[in-house]
């Protein structure tokens, strides 16, 4: 057969031979910029991963703009290809940013802290780079070209993975990818998604154009190795698409060979009489079968797979009834503009199901919800979907229109189709689930893409608006075109701020886990805040202030040096309460500025200073009030109260704690403590063992009771209590700790080892664990040569001895998990 004719249409050569210089290089900046940041990372820990793509983004498509503006100055005209479409993308970015602007927290909503890619400013700058693209790449050779970079990125990708699977996560790993799963996408499902971008265009081009051998044989290795890469993955909901895919393009090549040639087939005789004889296409069919085969088989294939490669990863999502749950919570009282931008996590806390507390993710702020296009049903309210409706709505139908549309030349078709399945396929995923900024990028990236092929093809409605001659259009225009160059410049640094106090923060933060330096950790934080004040920066300044607080606490002063040491605590504390203050100025709906501020207060609160208490308890409350349902600020309010001696106002926040979350460990061990110290224990265990008979599968309410009894010294009690509690909940940390203790009362020490050496599995660097491990094996007290804080009475101190990640729930829970094995909480 013969080589793909790449020749440019008798418009597109005209186009070409009247574009100037600057719009040339818009072209280069976008299409390296456009393909590469997906794969690019920066192997520093210190620079955020994601936000590191963003910028590169950001700042390639700004300049891109600018460059486009300069030459349309000089030719005086303006092309919109599509402008229907275009048009609609437009009001999709003013009603974000009408929404933005009346949400309140407008810091939150344009551009954020992390260069999130669903605020104000990340939806402008993804829009932009669609037109940008679309006025760009007007040739199917500029087409082409991007086509031949993104297979020489996706090769790349293939053999980087494919050598980590050999040689194991090590290799290559650049201190950043420590994990099989690490990858330069994003997510692992990410990953998935964009081989299955790979798949789509291999199976495209190979049922619809002729190919040399040489390039023939590419595509087949490039489909396969995508199908390999999707079965290693295992992501459930890009074999459906694929398998959608697969089927509509079957049907689609079968009933264009129907009609003969169709633009299909090369004009050749013999081609002619093949496509005769040609009615199923082989290739998309062998994609069909191989997708049906993992969609039926998913469970069972995709955990074989999973278990040869080492495999275990999971990722949790909000479910489609719990996003709904939340958008219908929000829409009540914010209906039209939502609560602004980049700010579903503010609504999640709100009005999640009730269910999630039950989980192990009963303390995970969700940023989106089940999809990225569904969050903007709670974010940008109906006006928003409305705006994305019509969007995707007119997407559907010029991209159906013109696949179906018979004329045109073969290439043209090739490249109408393949850019516009490819966009569809990448919506789609944008609506059943969240991706990575990487994703997301190429799915603005193809969908120009696509405007593009429709443009050089003449498929396609465009407007041309030319003002040179027009004094009055001219006017206007420039005006337009400089203010647009200024918006560009003046974006692209508040975007580079928002980065560069980013790197600083992470900074701060690896300095102060890794060394424990907290003055450097200081330094590089107030480095951050001077570039860009953010509620999380002052929350981090707030803590350490804390942390510098107590230390100074703990020292034994002499006479001498008390004033030293007064006017030490006043700057400390000073300090730590202005960041806090600070950062709920900043933002006041966001509930951890206000623990922040409360845990200052609380900090000083025994000491009897003036109005701490009362200070306190005010902030937790206002806490509580942007997080309803948060089990922890319940507890934390409890325990305030209980250090003032308010057991009976303390015990009503654990209960209110234990409604929302039944199996909390620090507010069951809370409840204890405030029980024994009552002096009630007897009455405390005849209650639990009564709630114990009500609720027997609940694992929360017979720790509670092991810890009661074993207060009480009743170790074969506690050890019975505690086994079930265990048996419930096989990864209770804290019931193991105290079933193990009770076992060595009662003379089971073999028992209580292997209690403890299983909790070592789980918690390797616990030194607690450690001890009490060393002293069982030889034969001494747990708690011997123990020292601060460890103490022989873990039962009396004011929190658990092991930290507790929660306990499982059911699917049910409002927390849908992605994971290789397509298995859900």
């Amino acid at each position: 057969m013969e080589k793909v004719s790449v020749e440019l249409s008798n418009k597109a050569e005209s186009e070409v031979r009247r574009e100037d210089l600057f719009s040339k290089i818009a072209f280069g900046i976008l299409l390296f910029a456009s393909l590469l940041v997906p794969v690019l990372f920066v192997p520093i820990n210190s620079v955020p991963f994601q936000g590191s793509k963003m910028i590169v983004l950001v700042t390639a498509t700004l300049v891109a703009l600018v460059f486009w503006i300069v030459a349309r100055l000089k030719d005086g005209r303006f092309v919109f290809p599509g402008w229907p479409l275009l048009l609609s993308a437009a009001v999709v970015v003013v009603v974000t940013a009408l929404s933005g602007l009346f949400s309140g927290a407008i810091g939150t909503t344009f551009i954020g802290q992390s260069l999130d890619p669903g605020t104000v400013g990340s939806i402008a700058i993804l829009f932009i780079l669609l037109f940008l693209i679309s006025v760009t790449f007007h040739s199917k050779d500029r087409i082409f070209y991007a086509y031949l970079l993104f297979f020489t990125l996706f090769f790349i990708l293939a053999l980087f993975h494919l050598s980590r699977f050999v040689f194991g996560a090590g290799f290559l790993s650049w201190g950043i990818f420590t994990d099989i799963t690490s990858n330069v996408v994003g997510k692992w499902n990410d990953l998935a998604v964009f081989f299955g971008i790979g798949s789509v265009i291999s199976f495209v081009t190979l049922e619809l154009i002729s190919l040399s051998r040489l390039f023939k044989t590419l595509a087949y290795v490039a489909l396969a190795v995508a199908l390999f890469f999707l079965a290693v993955i295992g992501f459930s909901q890009v074999w459906y698409v694929l398998a959608l895919f697969s089927l509509m393009f079957l049907v689609y090549v079968i009933s264009f060979d129907k009609r003969g040639n169709a633009g299909i087939s090369d004009d050749s005789a013999a081609d002619k009489r093949r496509a005769l004889f040609r009615r199923v296409p082989a290739t998309s069919l062998a994609v069909l079968i191989v997708s049906l085969f993992f969609i039926l088989g998913g469970g069972m294939v995709g955990t074989a797979i999973s278990n040869k490669f080492g495999i275990n990863q999971a990722e949790v999502r909000p479910s489609w009834a719990a996003t709904f749950e939340v958008a219908k919570g929000t829409l009540a009282h914010h209906p039209f503009l939502g609560a602004g931008p980049n700010r579903f996590t503010s609504q999640w806390l709100l009005y999640k199901p009730d269910g999630v507390n039950s989980t192990v993710f009963w303390n995970t702020d969700f940023s989106y919800g089940v999809g990225f296009i569904p969050t903007f049903l709670v974010t940008t309210g109906l006006l928003g979907v409305l705006s994305w409706a019509a969007f995707l709505l007119l997407f559907l139908w010029t991209g159906f229109r013109a696949i179906l549309y018979a004329d045109g030349d073969k290439v043209s078709r090739y490249l109408i189709v393949s850019s516009f399945l490819v966009s569809l396929f990448l919506w789609i995923v944008n609506i059943f689930y969240v991706p990575s900024i990487s994703i997301v990028i190429l799915t603005f990236f193809f969908t120009g893409l696509y405007l593009a092929s429709l443009f050089q093809a003449n498929a396609v409605a465009s407007k041309t608006i030319v003002f040179a001659d027009n004094p009055r259009k001219g006017f206007v225009s420039v005006l337009v075109l400089i203010l647009a160059l200024i918006g560009a410049v003046v974006t692209g640094w508040a975007f580079v701020e928002v980065f560069a106090a980013s790197v600083d923060f992470q900074s701060g933060v690896l300095v102060w886990n890794n060394e424990g330096n907290f003055d450097k950790a200081e330094s590089y934080i107030t480095k951050a805040v001077a570039v860009n004040d953010d509620a999380m920066y002052e929350r981090a300044l707030s803590q350490l202030g804390l942390i510098k607080l107590s230390s100074l606490l703990s020292q034994n002063a002499s006479s001498s040096s008390q004033d030293v040491l007064r006017s030490n605590f006043q700057t400390l504390f000073s300090s730590a309460l202005g960041h806090a203050q600070t950062a709920v100025a900043l933002d006041g709906s966001d509930y951890q500025n206000w623990l922040a501020l409360g845990q200052v207060y609380e900090s000083v609160v025994p000491l009897k200073i003036q109005n701490a208490y009362e200070s306190a308890a005010s902030a937790y409350d206002k806490a509580l009030t942007e997080n309803p349902k948060g089990p922890a600020i319940f507890y934390t309010l409890a325990r305030l109260e209980a250090t003032q001696g308010n057991n009976s106002k303390a015990k009503q926040y654990v209960d209110e704690a234990l409604q929302q979350k039944n199996n909390y460990t620090n507010a069951i061990y809370l409840l204890a403590q405030i029980q024994v110290n009552e002096g009630n224990l007897k009455d405390a265990i005849t209650s639990v063992e009564a709630a114990a008979t009500l609720a027997p599968n609940d694992s929360g309410t017979f720790f509670e009771l092991g810890l009661l009894r074993y207060n009480n010294k009743d170790y074969a009690g506690a050890a019975s209590a505690l086994e079930r509690a265990v048996a419930i909940n096989p990864s209770y940390a804290n019931a193991k700790y105290f079933l193990g203790l009770s076992y060595q009362k009662l003379g089971r020490v073999n028992d209580a080892l292997a209690q403890f050496q299983d909790l070592k599995t789980t918690n390797p660097d616990n030194k607690e664990i450690d001890l009490i491990i060393s002293n069982l094996t030889a034969g001494r007290d747990p708690f011997a040569n123990a020292t601060p804080p460890i103490t022989n009475t873990p039962e009396k101190r004011k929190s658990p001895p092991v930290p507790e990640a929660g306990s499982k729930g059911a699917s049910s829970s409002g927390v849908d998990t992605v994971n290789p094995g397509n298995t859900s909480l």
